[in-house]
């Protein structure tokens, strides 16, 4: 019993973990645009989030020249990235309904040390949860080259319109008028995202492993002690009267 009760408190720490994971990739990039050339970087992160909401497009830029100034942070809308910033919003919510399952699969999991009947509902939520952290980051990769192809009617060569993830070179990404190699691919959010289904599924496993206590072994009744060779007999009953 006391196996039982271990495999489902860590089962529970597992989801939690789980769970802290995908609240955390809510406000963390889920893609990254990067241009290099001539000694200049300038890096595009975008946040999952609502598209109208100034800063999930933040930029960082290293190697100016004297007096030149790194693009001001914005939001999808004013970007004009409306099919791509709706994306962000589906998997930034997807990422908070994630997070808010799985943190009740965790706190079942906790209870259900003393009470092995709420396994079951820590397992079904911390399964839930999991199928939306996969969903989220799934649909995440899937529908962005066909989300940036819309909002950039008129984009050339190869970029995030075509693929999820690649490299090429480029000239005049994010209005700089220079030559140099374009990178594109998932943020750190998106693979914590991911990060967290692997765990997530890991502590379902667990919780429903370890989501019954083992029956107790019948108690064994002793076996009566047999009869000494030498033990008396008991005397027969005398014969009634005729």
């Amino acid at each position: 019993m006391a196996v039982a009760k271990r495999g489902r408190l860590i089962g529970a720490v597992v989801v939690l973990v789980g769970a802290l994971l995908l609240i955390v990739s809510a406000f963390t990039p889920w893609y990254m645009e990067q241009f290099s050339g001539h000694g200049i970087t300038v890096t595009a992160n975008a946040y999952p989030g609502i598209p109208s909401s100034n800063g999930t497009i933040q930029y960082s830029c290293s190697g100016l020249p004297t007096g030149a100034k790194c693009l001001d942070q914005t939001s999808y809308t004013n970007a004009r990235l409306n099919n791509t910033g709706n994306l962000a919003e589906a998997g930034f919510f997807l990422a908070i309904g994630g997070f808010v399952l799985a943190l009740l699969g965790a706190v079942l999991g906790f209870m259900s040390r003393s009470n092995p009947r709420r396994a079951g509902s820590a397992f079904a939520l911390s399964l839930v949860a999991m199928l939306i952290a996969i969903a989220a980051v799934g649909m995440f990769a899937a529908a962005l080259p066909g989300a940036q192809a819309n909002d950039t009617p008129g984009h050339t060569g190869s970029g995030p319109w075509s693929s999820f993830i690649g490299s090429a070179n480029s000239t005049g990404v994010f209005g700089a008028p220079i030559s140099g190699n374009f990178t594109w691919g998932p943020g750190i959010g998106w693979y914590l995202a991911l990060v967290a289904f692997v765990i997530l599924l890991i502590g379902a496993i667990l919780i429903f492993r370890s989501r019954r206590d083992p029956e107790p072994a019948p108690a064994t009744v002793p076996a009566p002690a047999p009869v000494g060779s030498g033990a008396p007999m008991a005397a027969a009953p005398p014969a009634s009267p005729p």
